[in-house]
């Protein structure tokens, strides 16, 4: 049996784990230390749950002790287990300095980069692809609503939000941790694996020439959602397979990319 492990007790901004942690709001500083925050007991549970291997350490303030009790009962059972490195608990003020939320809940983790190369692409057959979405929430919308409509893999594209920024990570809600994310691809790298492997290529664009409703598919396809402001690359458009639309009778010019990428999915699991 393991011997039990010491839950540790921080109590100053100028300990080193700390300023690690605060860093980590950062892109530069997540680069530079392959991690990246979660933060809120759902979305921490959810990652301890599916890729536990990652999670480099989990914090508690001391409300959230009390609060959720069972959960940090949990994280102990980990901690000894040998399943979680380290268990740390803060003051309401410390955590609220390392914390990336306005009212946080108490509980934050560090994890470890999972992103996967384009040799996962073997391995699926419906991906989604993310051409420059630059909002974090609209990112971590669409990683959710690929999750919930049984897509296996997101590709997103030189020039797309951080995967690991701690908005998109709270939006996708906890599933970042269910589906194979490769992230900042080459547009011409993609297409000749998507070419190599023998995907479909779906485009979906104001101007296409197939209704998404009545789109037959492929046995393997790659569907690419843009950004409202900016639409898809036009190496996208001339190598699509199908360029399809949405068809909105109302008075709309167009969709927020969440909004146009939830409909689009959802059409696609039907099929």
């Amino acid at each position: 049996m393991p011997k039990s492990r010491r839950i540790e007790v921080i109590t100053s901004k100028e300990n080193e784990s700390i300023k690690r942690l605060k860093k980590l709001h950062e892109k530069k500083y997540r680069e530079e230390l392959k991690a990246f925050l979660i933060e809120g007991v759902k979305v921490v549970n959810e990652a301890l749950d599916n890729v536990s291997e990652t999670i480099n350490l989990v914090v508690f303030s001391q409300e959230a002790i009390q609060k959720y009790g069972e959960f940090f009962d949990k994280c102990i059972n980990l901690l000894n287990s040998g399943k979680l490195r380290r268990l740390v608990q803060v003051p309401e003020k410390i955590f609220e300095h390392i914390s990336t939320t306005t009212t946080p809940q108490g509980v934050l983790a560090e994890c470890s980069f999972f992103d996967k190369g384009l040799d996962v692409l073997n391995h699926h057959n419906r991906v989604v692809v993310i051409d420059c979405v630059q909002d974090p929430g609209n990112l971590g919308t669409i990683i959710r609503c690929a999750d919930a409509f049984g897509f296996e893999c997101i590709v997103t594209l030189d020039g797309t939000v951080d995967v690991y920024n701690p908005k998109v990570v709270r939006s996708a809600m906890g599933s970042i941790f269910h589906i194979d994310i490769v992230r900042e691809t080459k547009k011409e790298e993609l297409l000749e694996t998507l070419r190599e492997k023998r995907f479909a290529l779906y485009v979906t664009t104001p101007h296409g020439n197939v209704d998404i409703s009545t789109l037959s598919v492929d046995n393997r396809f790659a569907i690419v959602i843009g950004s409202e402001s900016r639409g898809i690359d036009a190496a996208f458009l001339e190598n699509a397979t199908k360029k399809v639309k949405i068809s909105m009778p109302g008075k709309a010019e167009s969709l927020n990319a969440a909004v146009a990428a939830a409909i689009v999915l959802y059409e696609l699991r039907k099929k």
